[in-house]
């Protein structure tokens, strides 16, 4: 009986499999890059929506490029580094209950998907490698301190600190006297989870942590702090508020920005609270609206002598131009209203000599510069 030699089948199988082997690791060399690139391509995609989700809903309290307003700093490396992309997510979805901080996920109530809120966190994470960190010789400051408190500590604690049915009092000299810095620290940074106290690490910054500490000391001494938050800020968040239909919450940001005004536009608070009284939302709206325009109305007569300390040295004497252009006839102070020319001289343009102001100068002085320069730039 012939026996039959199956050994180079044998050869021939193995010389197949190896080279089905080889042909799969090249096909998948290529596949890797490919795959790869397609993801990155998903993940701009993404972080794009993300970016156009976080203009429209998020720069408005937490500032254009994260580094907070009414709301706490987002762009920032204790915080970016600390938080899981999960917790992120939750605190959009569902908010932060006791703080204007809302609900944003549609099962919540809010208006974003949870794609979108995904795309939001993917977005913020591009921060995270050039966040800055709390600045070296970094001094707490307790109006800072309190605009951080105003934003987020309120609603459970009281305006001023002095408490609520929701959460006891901490302006209080006994309690003040109980408790040092240190316990203040660790209660804010890890909360009360039982008792609703939020677990703030999450959410503020190290610095605003002692920015807060600073106003808790000034409590202590008896003093009493104004938020830091500009007039300008909370009449952008009365209209924004009064575009969604919050009413209440209006009239809260219109309170808190009259406390502070100044000038002729003190006159129109009480035709604002008129309107909304007699549920004239439209009207409301419309001053509102022209308010955030007109804001702030300075003195011309005491912006003289600001100018000379602060802008002559560029800008030449009475506008003439220097360094800087002539603010005579100036057609950028001519089609800027003066809300935009606070916002810009605040800021600054970047890439040029002219830096901004913030922290140089009030918003009243500021207002009083402005006043200055449209009388210069109405000049024939």
């Amino acid at each position: 009986m012939k026996i039959e030699n199956y050994e180079r089948h044998y050869v021939a199988g193995l010389i197949i499999t190896v080279l089905l082997i080889g042909a799969l690791g090249i096909i998948w060399m290529n596949e890797t890059p490919r795959m790869d690139h397609q993801a990155e391509e998903v993940m701009k995609e993404s972080v794009l929506r993300g970016r156009e989700i976080y203009i429209e809903q998020c720069a408005f309290c937490h500032g254009s490029t994260g580094q907070g307003e009414a709301g706490p700093a987002l762009n920032n490396k204790e915080y970016l580094e600390s938080v899981s992309d999960r917790i992120m997510f939750e605190t959009v979805s569902a908010g932060r209950p006791g703080t204007i901080m809302p609900a944003w996920a549609q099962g919540n109530g809010g208006p974003l998907t949870d794609e979108g809120i995904r795309d939001l966190v993917n977005f913020m994470r591009l921060w995270e490698e050039n966040a800055p960190e709390m600045a070296e010789g970094f001094v707490p400051d307790p109006a800072r301190g309190m605009t951080v408190f105003s934003s987020s500590c309120f609603i459970c604690h009281g305006e001023n600190g002095e408490g609520s049915p929701a959460a006891p009092a901490i302006n209080d000299q006994n309690r003040l006297a109980t408790q040092d810095n240190d316990w203040y620290r660790d209660l804010i940074s890890y909360g009360r989870p039982a008792k609703g106290m939020p677990t703030w690490r999450a959410v503020l910054s190290l610095s605003q942590v002692e920015d807060l500490l600073s106003l808790i000391d000034a409590w202590r001494a008896g003093e009493t702090v104004a938020a830091g938050t500009p007039v300008a800020d909370l009449l952008i968040a009365a209209l924004f508020e009064l575009e969604q239909g919050e009413v209440d919450d209006t009239i809260f940001y219109l309170d808190r920005a009259e406390q502070k005004a100044f000038g002729p536009i003190l006159e129109n608070f009480s035709s604002v609270r008129e309107s909304l009284n007699d549920d004239q939302i439209e009207e409301a709206l419309n001053q509102l609206i022209t308010m955030n325009a007109d804001w702030p109305i300075g003195n011309a007569e005491e912006g003289k002598s600001i100018y000379v300390v602060y802008c002559r040295k560029c800008h030449g004497a009475e506008g003439s131009g220097g360094i800087g252009t002539s603010l005579i006839s100036n057609d950028f102070v001519l089609t800027n209203s003066n809300s935009e020319l606070l916002a810009f001289t605040l800021s600054g343009r970047d890439g040029t000599a002219m830096g901004g102001f913030d922290g140089r100068l009030s918003e009243e002085q500021i207002a009083d510069v402005i006043a200055l320069l449209g009388e210069w730039s109405s000049k024939d």
